[in-house]
């Protein structure tokens, strides 16, 4: 049986698992389910084209997920139970798991999700936000690098419930493989390489547990020539890019529903963009920079 949790999970399951961290969770259920599905009848929630091909299916109670080259992933967010395709290659099926199917279980406990990464300094989390090639991976290892614990990759997981805090994803971490190569990354392990990412799982020394992180602050990502440079967002600015960076389901409730959600984070963490030149020499530089935000 697998042991370890995972955006405040904790997984039961007897299937291999690499990215999994310590620490205890409500139990989520993983085990193999279908070869194949029919789509007769289904409702499409959402289709995705890029990264990755994907098609969700639901009634707002249980969902189906359909990913190109990998199979289909049923989700009953309230058991909670996922079942994930048996024929998929063991590595890329335990990232998916990770995304959208693990996303819709903590949707359902009310926390917010946000397409960033986080990492912990001084025992609190400094989200990452912004567009895929404004390079987020290679930022957060850096971050790694300089001995701060990686919380989550691409995906962040709030609990609102109080401070806003980032409960601890899977870990993981995917960079281009000119980073992989330039980087000493000692504190991860390769999992796989493909052509365009190198898939590490980080070191048990480096995990900790999943016990949630309170929320220092966020940070959008900008691209610079030469200089790294911070500015404060606005309130209503913050909100609106926060917004872009989470996701909902179809409807006017879930809609709302994150944008009470976005504005309540907004209205207590501080929000930055920095402007910061995308070059391997300059990693330590916006580390610390980042670092040092209050």
């Amino acid at each position: 049986m697998a042991r370890g949790t995972c955006f405040g999970f904790e997984i039961h399951s007897s299937l291999p698992f690499r990215y999994l961290r310590s620490g205890d969770g409500e139990p989520l259920q993983v085990e193999l389910g279908l070869a194949d599905a029919s789509t007769t009848g289904d409702h499409l929630l959402k289709e995705w084209k890029a990264p990755f091909e994907a098609r969700l299916y639901g009634d707002g109670a249980a969902y189906r997920l359909w990913i190109a080259g990998s199979g289909w992933f049923e989700i009953d967010p309230l058991a909670p139970r996922i079942a994930v395709p048996e024929a998929a290659e063991p590595v890329r099926r335990e990232e998916q798991l990770w995304g959208m199917p693990a996303l819709l279980c903590f949707l359902a406990r009310g926390r917010l999700p946000l397409h960033a990464a986080a990492v912990e300094v001084d025992g609190e989390a400094i989200l990452l936000g912004g567009q895929r090639t404004l390079g987020k991976s290679t930022l957060a290892a850096g971050f790694a690098d300089a001995g701060y614990r990686l919380l989550n990759e691409d995906l962040c997981c709030l609990d609102l419930s109080g401070r806003p805090a980032v409960i601890p994803g899977p870990a993981m971490l995917r960079v281009r493989p000119d980073v992989g190569a330039k980087l000493p990354l000692p504190f991860a392990q390769r999992t796989k390489q493909t052509d365009d990412r190198c898939h590490l799982a980080l070191d048990e020394a480096s995990r900790g547990d999943c016990r949630p992180v309170p929320v220092r602050g966020i940070v959008f990502l900008q691209r610079s020539e030469d200089e790294v440079r911070v500015e404060r967002v606005p309130s209503v600015t913050a909100v609106r890019d926060l917004f872009s960076l989470s996701f909902r389901l179809p409807g006017e409730e879930s809609r709302a529903r994150c944008f009470m959600g976005v504005s309540d984070v907004a209205r207590v963490v501080p929000v930055s963009v920095v402007h910061y030149p995308r070059r391997l020499d300059e990693l330590p530089r916006i580390v610390e920079a980042i670092a040092a935000l209050r």
